[in-house]
């Protein structure tokens, strides 16, 4: 073989080389350009009994905190993605509150608890986070007076909730939130999950957008 061919065969490795390298980076980016973490197990990110609503394939789970401000926040985000995607998206719903930082936040998180079992958590939820200026600072059994009126408003015993609220008789429910919360090496909230896969670019409506675009073109 001569000189030529050979310095030719080696420009040609050279720049195979470097095509192939530019094509592994690109799906490499692409990957990640929707912001989501590696896959974690399923069977800790949800339970047989998470409150769900819609019905899509793709699963948005939250654990959030109903006296977090920036879950106050991400609460209209998540409506207008649940809106647009509907029929696409099943939001999940799990308790992760931030004791150290929010002292009503267990509380509220009994009162919505304690609204499911009278048929009606998405709508507590979504009192919690609507008024969530009109109760965080106050006094957890001041704010939980505000928890009954919102239950009553929506048909619901609100003694009842109170009473559950202030006397926090769902905590063992929410210590399982918690503690999967815990597994998952949750560090605050929201902390968002598409699929099986945390949203870690942010929780603003373009990121979760992109995850839960990525996650149907995906097919996973």
């Amino acid at each position: 073989m001569s000189r030529e061919a050979k310095i030719l065969i080696g420009i040609l490795v050279v720049v195979v080389g470097g095509m192939i390298g530019l094509f592994i980076y690109a799906n490499q980016g692409s990957s990640s350009s929707a912001g989501v973490g590696p896959a974690v197990s399923d069977q800790t990110l949800l339970k047989s009994d998470t409150h769900h609503e819609g019905n899509g394939s793709v699963k948005l789970v939250e654990f959030g905190d109903y006296q977090c401000p920036a879950c106050g926040a991400a609460y209209p985000v998540v409506k207008q993605i649940m809106k647009e995607y509907n029929g696409k998206v099943t939001l999940y719903f799990r308790n992760f509150p931030l004791t150290n930082l929010h002292p009503n936040a267990m509380a509220a998180a009994n009162a919505a608890e304690a609204a499911a079992d009278q048929g009606k958590f998405w709508e507590m939820h979504d009192a919690l986070y609507e008024h969530q200026d009109d109760w965080a600072k106050l006094p957890t059994d001041q704010a939980a007076d505000k928890w009954a009126s919102y239950a009553t408003a929506l048909g619901l015993d609100g003694d009842k909730i109170k009473a559950a609220a202030v006397g926090e008789t769902k905590k063992d429910r929410i210590a399982a939130d918690i503690n999967d919360g815990n597994t998952l090496q949750i560090q605050g909230t929201p902390t968002f999950f598409v699929n099986d896969h945390q949203v870690t670019a942010g929780n603003s409506y373009d990121d979760l957008k992109a995850a839960i675009e990525a996650a149907l073109h995906s097919g996973k």
